[in-house]
């Protein structure tokens, strides 16, 4: 009964919940549903053990991964170039956005956590860009990466600047 009030609580999904099947003689017996002990809330691949027990063998422990507890984000498929691009374009606007809270914010209590938020989204820009770079490189795309640069570099290069100069002016340099 306690495991039904927390299944539907928290309506995690019953496929994961562990085996034990008892097996005397001939016949098999499964135990009933309270004897469960789930954890709706892990936050980690968790290992459930299933024993049986049989005339033969003593005791057989079969392994099963919950693959639906797990925190991991599931591997991206490869994206395209203009995918990566567009997403570079999007981390940088949020960049700039920040950038301008974070000089607005000179010289008051904000100003510490607007220069983390943008020095953030900045390092997230620069590790997009070059992401971007090193995989038109091992694509073989000499023309396209030099088109991508042309267009892009001077961009990334003015965030940079842009950057240091708000966190000299606050101070945080």
């Amino acid at each position: 009964m306690l495991s039904l009030s927390i299944s539907r609580r928290s309506a995690a999904p019953m496929r994961c919940r562990p085996c034990f099947d008892v097996v005397l003689g001939a016949r098999q017996t499964v135990p009933p549903l309270a004897a469960y002990i789930r954890r709706p809330f892990a936050s980690s691949r968790a290992l459930v053990a299933a024993a049986v027990v049989s005339a033969d063998h003593t005791v057989l422990d079969v392994s099963k991964r919950c693959e639906h507890t797990t925190t991991e984000t599931p591997s991206r498929k490869q994206l395209t170039t203009k995918e990566q691009v567009d997403e570079l374009m999007d981390s940088f606007a949020e960049a700039c956005e920040l950038l301008t809270d974070a000089k607005e914010s000179v010289g008051t209590t904000y100003f510490a956590d607007d220069i983390e938020d943008a020095e953030n989204q900045t390092q997230d820009v620069l590790k997009r860009w070059e992401s971007l770079q090193a995989d038109l490189e091992h694509q073989g795309a000499a023309e396209q990466l030099q088109r991508v640069r042309s267009m892009y570099e001077l961009k990334i290069k003015q965030l940079k600047a842009e950057f240091e100069t708000v966190r000299e002016a606050g101070g945080a340099g």
